[in-house]
């Protein structure tokens, strides 16, 4: 009778949650009353407000304008290697220098909105 009293707590045991959980509950709990005390101090705060929308703005700006610049450093990558390709395979290499930049793109867009 004491074996099956024990493998039953130890199953209890088992079940409970890992402090790993409570610690990680007890830390997302303290995330949203740093992120409620700082919307409130935000929404107090009218300049600080317009502070943080124009960095935001800025940010945005600055993120276009690299996705920008990657696709065009690619389609100079990509003339260039057109042109330095023999005409054998310039074919086969639009074809696919379409695809990957077709996916990559794509990808991009998705990521910006």
């Amino acid at each position: 009778m004491d074996e099956r009293i024990e493998r039953r707590l130890q199953d209890i045991v088992k079940a409970l949650p890992s402090e790993e959980m409570y610690f990680e509950a007890l830390r997302d709990i303290i995330k949203d009353i740093i992120k409620e005390y700082l919307r409130k101090q935000i929404n107090q705060n009218a300049e600080l407000k317009k502070g943080i929308a124009e960095a935001l703005r800025g940010f945005m700006e600055a993120k276009l304008k690299e996705y920008d610049s990657m696709a065009r450093m690619a389609k100079l990558t990509a003339s260039l290697s057109l042109l330095a390709a023999p005409e054998s395979v310039k074919d086969e290499a639009v074809k696919d220098f379409a695809s990957v930049f077709q996916k990559e793109i794509e990808e991009i867009i998705r990521r910006t909105f």
